[in-house]
């Protein structure tokens, strides 16, 4: 009897294992097997993902000097680090079953997946170290946005999927930065394209904008698939598709009417979120940049300097002010104290930042006040100074025996890739001496005084509110928070400097 039972619970739970297969081989085949078999042979594919990737690669903010070096050991204990394990189907569909019953987005298996999951865990596993690595800089800047507009936190993936975390990443059609916003999205989500200022490169301010945006397109369409597939190929290319599948309502029900790189897109962002959960077990381990999330600290400058101004004063090199700051593309930051601009620093040059900011910005160009507004006892600190942007210069430049596009771009304090968008340089760049190459060069001083009027500051004691510090200047809260852009709780802070006249 004893033995029957133990045969009857083994029997049982043989069959319990064998349903549980069955159901995980079955997730792929319920989602897009109709899909496939009408779909059109053209599917965005893991050979063009590839080849992105060497793009990137190449560009000079993937280089290896921003990364440590591998450390040689392997993440799976008893394997060398060179080891690349591989799974079989039933492995792969198990963990994204694992997966999907975490998140609120329909995480499948299938052939795209696993093609995607190849390239990221076989061919390329150089840049999905480095990737890894970012993720570290970046992952905690998307989380916040994320969870500011309730979008799941799983969307932080696609950013890797658009630039492969390289803030800098400028796509064929123009789009631009770790989200690759094109100009008129960006424009519509608040994110500024002038001379100076690229903010679809500035990470907190494009994380902010894309986690708005897609909120819009979830908004709109109820699936978070559908606002992918929007987000990619936009929002015309999803309502044909739907209107084509006759009222489909999810992804997979119109995955045959999209455009080939939105078919090859959702795949892809399933394929991202399996290898940044199961890299080890690919034997996979981040390369580290030089500077971590918790490493880096945001401080407000409130006149124009250059990152040649600044690196010479507080230590930190022009390379690594750009690589924290790319959104300031010709490394100078046209700040004004009715318009301060956001700076990333690490914490230790942050601080010495603070020590020289008055120096700093003492030590510019002295304005010429209009006397007959500025009395004898008006300080360098009442004065308000607006500023004219000098355009860059075009030089010319012969290439030299040896020489490649990364060094002349360092040297020249610019990147590679406006090297070859000014010279009409293709990817990968080759050049030969002799060559001739235009360079834009923009002096140090970048930014020219026009003017100066009389304006006066406050700065905050301990102990200070802004209701005491409005009756002391007899002005309303009101006004003050608007002329020093408070928003919310408008909270202030002892040091900080305060306008406390009208524009």
């Amino acid at each position: 009897m004893l033995v029957s039972s133990l045969n009857n619970r083994i029997f049982m739970s043989f069959f319990r294992c064998i349903c549980v297969a069955f159901l995980f081989a079955c997730i792929p085949l319920r989602n897009i097997s109709a899909a496939e078999n009408a779909a059109p042979s053209v599917v965005f594919s893991s050979a063009s993902l590839s080849q992105s990737l060497d793009s990137l690669m190449n560009a000079t903010y993937f280089s290896d000097e921003h990364f440590a070096s591998p450390s040689g050991k392997s993440a799976m204990p008893g394997f060398p680090s060179t080891f690349v394990p591989q799974y079989s189907d039933s492995v792969y569909t198990a963990r994204i079953a694992e997966l999907n019953s975490r998140t609120r987005f329909e995480l499948t298996y299938n052939k795209y997946v696993k093609g995607f999951i190849r390239v990221y865990a076989v061919d390329k596993r150089l840049a999905t170290a480095k990737i890894l690595g970012l993720r570290e800089v970046y992952f905690p800047l998307f989380e916040e946005a994320l969870a500011i507009y309730g979008v799941p936190p799983e969307m932080k993936y696609l950013a890797i999927v658009e630039s492969a975390l390289n803030p800098t990443a400028v796509s064929r059609a123009g789009a631009r930065g770790l989200w690759q916003f094109m100009y008129p999205t960006g424009k519509m989500y608040g994110l500024e394209s002038s001379a100076f200022i690229e903010d679809r490169f500035d990470p907190r301010k494009a994380s902010m904008a894309a986690a708005r945006h897609l909120r819009d397109l979830y908004d709109r369409y109820g699936d978070w698939f559908l606002a992918l597939a929007a987000y990619n190929s936009g929002s015309g290319n999803v309502n044909r598709a739907i209107r084509r599948s006759r009222g489909g309502k999810d992804y997979w029900a119109i995955w045959r009417y999209l455009p080939a790189e939105t078919r090859g897109y959702v795949p892809a962002f399933i394929a991202v979120n399996y290898i940044m959960n199961y890299h080890q077990e690919h034997n996979l381990l981040p390369l580290r940049p030089g500077y971590l999330y918790q490493d880096i600290e945001n401080v407000s400058v409130m006149r124009p300097l250059s990152f040649e101004r600044i690196s010479a004063a507080v230590g930190i090199s022009v390379e690594d002010l750009r690589f924290l700051n790319p959104q300031y593309t010709h490394g100078i930051i046209p700040s004004s104290v009715d318009s301060p601009h956001e700076l990333r620093l690490p914490k230790h040059h942050a601080t010495s930042f603070a020590a020289v900011e008055t120096r700093l910005y003492d030590a510019l160009s002295i304005p010429v006040p209009d006397s007959s507004a500025v009395a004898e006892s008006v300080t360098p600190d009442s004065i308000r100074v607006s500023f004219v942007a000098v355009a860059p210069r075009l030089l010319s430049y012969k290439v030299k025996r040896g020489e490649t596009l990364a060094v002349i771009a360092r040297r020249h304090d610019t990147t590679e890739g406006r090297l070859m968008e000014l010279n009409g340089l293709g990817s990968p760049a080759s050049l030969f001496p002799g060559q001739i190459l235009k360079i834009e060069k923009v002096s140090g001083g970048g930014l020219l005084v026009k003017k100066g009027v009389v304006v006066k500051y406050h700065r905050v004691r301990r102990g200070e509110t802004l209701g005491k510090i409005a009756r002391k200047y007899r002005v309303s809260m009101a006004r003050l928070a608007s002329w020093n852009r408070l928003r919310g709780k408008k909270v202030i802070y002892p040091g900080q400097k305060l306008r406390v006249t009208a524009p």
